[in-house]
Parts: C-alpha cells; sequence; structure tokens
C-alpha cells in the first residue's frame, strides 16, 4: 500500500510536468510564428506602400542628362551609361600644343616643363611609359589594338591588363553606381575614379556619413 501511495503520487507529478511541458510548447510556438506572421505583414504593408509611391520618382530619362554619358554594353547584352570624362574642348586643348608633333619629338630638355606635375606610377618604366597608353601621332587619344579611343572608353584600355577588374566593374563589384539602385545603370568611368598616372589610392581618413533624417513613410 505504502508503494502504491507513492506510486500514484510520482505519476501525479509526472502529469504535471508534462502538461508544463506542453504549455510551454505551445508558448514557444506561438511567439515564434505569431511574431514573424506580425513582422511579415508589416514589412508588407511596407512594400506596398512603397510600390504605391513608386509613380512620384522621376524617371531615368528626366534624372539624368543623357549627353553626358556614352552607351555601353556589357557581356551579358544589357545596355548601361557609362559618365564622360572627356569633351571636345578637352580635346581642342591638348591639339593646340600636340597637334602635327609626334610625341617621340617632344621629349626631352627643349619640353621637360610639359606637364611636369605628371609622375608615372603605374609600373616600372621597363614595362611601360606614355606611348605604352598615348597615342604617338594623336596624344589625347589612347592605343587600343590597331585603333585608338579617347578618355570615354578607357575600360577598353585598361581591361587590357585589368580583366577581372573589368568583369568586376561590369558586374557591379567594382566602382560605383551614380543614380541609385532603382534606375537603369549609370556608372563612373575607370578614369573617373582612378588617376591613370598613378590609380592607387592614397590612404585617408573615412567620412561620416551625412545626417538624412527619415520621413514619416520610412524613407530617406
Amino acid at each position: 500500500m505504502p508503494c502504491r501511495k507513492n506510486g500514484s503520487k510520482g505519476m501525479g507529478e509526472i502529469m504535471k510536468s508534462i502538461s508544463f511541458f506542453n504549455y510551454l510548447i505551445i508558448s514557444l510556438v506561438f511567439l515564434v510564428f505569431g511574431c514573424h506572421t506580425n513582422h511579415h505583414d508589416n514589412s508588407k504593408t511596407k512594400y506596398i506602400n512603397m510600390e504605391k509611391n513608386n509613380s512620384s520618382i522621376v524617371p531615368i530619362k528626366e534624372n539624368l542628362d543623357t549627353s553626358n554619358y556614352i552607351h555601353w554594353k556589357l557581356a551579358t547584352n544589357e545596355n548601361v551609361f557609362v559618365k564622360k570624362v572627356w569633351s571636345d574642348s578637352k580635346e581642342q586643348n591638348c591639339k593646340g600644343c600636340h597637334q602635327g608633333y609626334d610625341l617621340r619629338d617632344i621629349i626631352g630638355k627643349k619640353h621637360k616643363k610639359s606637364h611636369w606635375d605628371i609622375k608615372l606610377k603605374h609600373a616600372s618604366n621597363k614595362i611601360m611609359n606614355c606611348q605604352t597608353c598615348h597615342n604617338k601621332d594623336a596624344v589625347w587619344k589612347f592605343n587600343f589594338g590597331q585603333k585608338n579611343v579617347t578618355a570615354n572608353y578607357s575600360m577598353k584600355l585598361c581591361s587590357g591588363c585589368h580583366f577581372k577588374q573589368r568583369k568586376d566593374w561590369e558586374l557591379g563589384a567594382h566602382g560605383k553606381r551614380e543614380n541609385g539602385w532603382r534606375y537603369k545603370r549609370a556608372i563612373y568611368n575607370c578614369v573617373s575614379c582612378h588617376n591613370p598616372h598613378s590609380p592607387t589610392f592614397k590612404m585617408r581618413w573615412p567620412k561620416v556619413a551625412p545626417y538624412r533624417p527619415i520621413n514619416n513613410e520610412g524613407r530617406l
């Protein structure tokens, strides 16, 4: 009899513990899935509201002056805008001194003051010099195989050595996008960021991001 009494008491405690365990499981399930559902509903509502406000966003043809860009076709057949860095006025400035002269003929003591501030720190002098990139007859253009290109198409020239960087640039992992992520891609040229004579960036302190208040719609 004492054993049966102790046994009955043990079963009661087991049943209580099982009930508490079930309660705990149900509570956790409710918290996890209940909170997830609420967050999901809120995010879905915000997304719908953002979609409704899309009509107020300025389209790319009005947001960008496309005359300041060239059209570039990626390996994926996607057409993107690339920011121009060269213009006819800049070319005329070069022609004022260089037109009619071979690049090899104007290198020497007589012309040592020309572009005196340019120091070639791109590669060893044994690997490259001015004529590696600059066309000898038209200094304002760059050698690209049997043809020549302006600085607006420096991607062609740079990718001859920096082919990995070109792939990253085309995929969007290298370089900078100018027009945000909602529009057709508008990106910077290689020489928009890199000085071709000294392409390595100097060490600098990071800048603090500007303060941009968020409005009631949750948008900047």
